[in-house]
């Protein structure tokens, strides 16, 4: 189970990906704020996550208040807007936990592909550049949002993290792991947030072909450590 005394803000909540996170995290026991830049918006997903998880312990803000009350936040903005938000709650993002799930996409005849990041090689390193003194980790960038919102079934996949503090990586790996069966793998530096987000473009166009909602395992990975008594 998520500590109760550490919330966590879900920055762009009530989007796909954003409200699926809300529900398994708030299953999970966590106390989540979802964010948005309409405070009725962010109600009206609390709400909803109220009615599918009446054990929850949800409320809906506008996004700058999340920011000032928590200090583990989810960015789940859209990508088009995500610079200019950084750039003006910058300062207030200084030393908190910014778990990164942004993908730059863009459609090209059809096919996805990954949109150009301003100044960047991926969106988990532009988050970092532009606030530096934040724990970045990029992760949750490989599931589907459908399935994840889909409390009838189990969350299947890895959660690949990556990030230059090993700490947070750890921090958010236990986040993962409280989802059951959600699997945390660490993946070491931020740099490699650039193949997180080109395999999420692959597995669209898979998704796309197949009709399907295709997640990532990874095999031959050493068992994780057991629990210390």
């Amino acid at each position: 189970m998520v500590p109760r005394v550490q919330p966590i803000g879900i920055l762009g909540g009530t989007g796909a990906l954003g409200r699926s996170l809300a529900l398994r995290l708030a299953a999970a026991g966590a106390r989540v704020l979802i964010g948005s830049r309409a405070t009725e918006r962010a109600r009206d997903a609390a709400d909803a996550v109220r009615v599918a998880v009446p054990t929850a312990r949800v409320d809906g803000l506008d996004n700058d208040a999340v920011v000032a009350r928590v200090d583990r936040l989810v960015l789940a903005l859209p990508f088009d807007g995500l610079a200019a938000f950084l750039d003006r709650t910058g300062a207030a993002l200084a030393g908190k936990l910014l778990i990164d799930v942004v993908v730059p996409l863009a459609f090209e005849r059809g096919v996805a592909v990954l949109a150009p990041v301003p100044g960047a090689a991926s969106v988990g390193e532009l988050v970092q550049a532009r606030v530096p003194r934040a724990r970045v980790v990029s992760g949750f960038k490989n599931l589907p949002a459908a399935p994840l919102g889909d409390l009838t079934r189990p969350a299947i996949g890895d959660v690949i993290l990556c990030g230059d503090d090993p700490a947070a990586r750890a921090a958010v790996a236990t986040l993962v792991a409280s989802i059951p069966v959600l699997r945390p793998v660490d993946a070491g530096a931020l740099v490699n947030s650039r193949h997180l987000e080109a395999l999420t473009a692959l597995l669209l166009n898979v998704n796309r072909l197949h009709d399907a909602h295709t997640s990532v395992i990874l095999t031959g990975l050493p068992p994780a450590p057991a629990p210390r008594p």
